[in-house]
């Protein structure tokens, strides 16, 4: 009996520790918070970054991030959190003037609290310390080349010298950003860069130089330009049903488009998948060598006619309905049938298959930002990482893809960007917007 009792008590005991241990563990947890950033802060300027704070158990307490220089110790910040948060991402933007913070090293400290009850209910704690360097002044561009004259949907060319602790720098237009590039002349300091005014901005955006450092300072700098209107041409195309059967529906036989009507099946391909493909086409445009590769102007495909202009802005008919609108990104080039395809300048082929509404397609990389397109094709001459000169043959002229007759599509890029190919044929265009003010720069500061 008083075995039996002893056993019953010790079993009570047992159970009630088990009890404890379950109920307490989760608020003993010893993992302690997890503090990072989104960005390098070896190198810290007037740009924002973000904190960001991590509790795999019972959540954030608190947070304390405070700045040390040689002047003393600034409080940056500091938060409370309801039990629970187990994730924050707090934007930090130290205003360095009113802190009265200068340029020179410092020490960025962060303290983490959790609610753990571990450590004597006094939870767990991150401390974090990295040295860091204040650099509280923007990088500057300024233009050197000649005012600049360009056409909506056109090309530019700009000679530009930047701060001496310039990591990054191109040409601003809105959204848009044409990368500038260094090394071409002995003055480290003087880039030059090819971009766009894109045709699918309003008429009159502003345009700027941008630059940025390593400790993410940035400015803006405006430079002189002229900008010319460019009508481009609206036109209305009529869909047939045949051409719908014939030549879009083969372009989806990986999709089940049984219960699919006509005018779907149009909106399928002439939308959605020209979508995509344009993206593809503007991520394979948008990775360049920092070379300049071609040499003089470009050459159109020798006996062609232009038959579709650039960035004609086109509204589809179906049965007399508007059901779509797009921008015809390059010129549609006639020729007889399977006529051998040449490469406009010197380049670097970066892609070479089918390409969906664009059918089999050759893209050039002639460096720095500046491509070519060829689409249509009825065959392909080239392989990816290909070297090729001006006049060589990359395939013949077809009716792949969304092509009603045989033809060429031959359009240009800039970063990404379809831009007027006529500019690029021009060798007076070649000479004076680009040629001729690399020749001006190389007198100027040495090539």
């Amino acid at each position: 009996m008083i075995k039996s009792f002893k056993k019953f008590i010790f079993l009570l005991f047992l159970a009630s520790l088990i009890a404890l241990i379950v109920i307490f563990m989760p608020h003993l947890e010893l993992k302690p918070p997890q503090v990072s950033f989104s960005k390098d802060i070896s190198n810290l300027g007037l740009s924002p970054f973000n904190l960001i704070l991590k509790d795999e158990g019972r959540g954030l307490k608190d947070v304390s991030v405070n700045l040390k220089t040689k002047n003393g110790e600034t409080l940056i910040l500091e938060k409370t959190y309801e039990e629970g948060v187990n994730e924050d991402e707090i934007p930090i933007k130290m205003d360095f003037k009113k802190l009265g913070i200068k340029n020179g090293p410092a020490e960025l400290h962060v303290k983490v609290e959790d609610y753990s009850k571990a450590k004597v209910f006094s939870g767990n704690k991150t401390e974090f310390m990295s040295k860091v360097n204040l650099d509280l002044v923007a990088p500057i561009a300024a233009e050197l080349s000649s005012t600049q004259y360009l056409n909506h949907g056109g090309s530019g060319f700009i000679v530009y010298k930047v701060s001496a602790d310039t990591i990054k720098s191109g040409v601003k237009i809105g959204d848009y950003f044409f990368e500038g590039y260094g090394g071409n002349f002995k003055n480290p300091d003087i880039n030059i860069c090819f971009f766009a005014y894109p045709y699918d901005i309003e008429y009159g955006e502003d345009m700027y130089l941008y630059s940025e450092d390593i400790a993410g300072n940035s400015s803006l700098q405006q430079f002189d330009y002229n900008l010319k209107n460019i009508n481009y041409r609206e036109r209305n195309i009529n869909v047939s049903e045949k051409f719908v059967k014939s030549k879009m529906l083969p372009l989806l036989l990986n999709e089940d488009v049984s219960d699919s009507s006509s005018e779907e099946i149009f909106l399928k391909v002439n939308a959605v998948m020209r979508k995509d493909n344009n993206s593809k086409i503007s991520k394979v445009t948008n990775k360049s060598v920092d070379v300049m590769l071609w040499k003089g102007r470009f050459s159109q495909l020798s006996n062609s006619k232009v038959e579709a202009n650039f960035a004609d802005h086109r509204t589809y008919l179906f049965n007399d309905k508007p059901v779509d609108k797009q921008y015809h990104l390059g010129y549609d080039l006639s020729v007889t049938k399977n006529y051998p395809v040449e490469a406009a300048n010197n380049g670097i082929v970066v892609f070479a298959d089918n390409l969906g509404i664009y059918g089999n397609t050759v893209i050039l990389d002639h460096g720095m930002g500046v491509m070519s397109l060829y689409s249509h094709l009825s065959s392909i001459s080239v392989k990816e990482k290909q070297e090729v000169n001006k006049n060589d043959i990359l395939g013949k002229t077809g009716v792949t893809g969304l092509a009603g007759g045989d033809h060429l599509h031959f359009g240009m890029y800039i970063h990404g960007v379809a831009v007027r190919p006529i500019e690029w044929w021009d060798p007076k265009w070649i000479n004076e917007k680009v040629l001729d003010r690399i020749s001006a720069a190389k007198s100027a500061y040495g090539s």
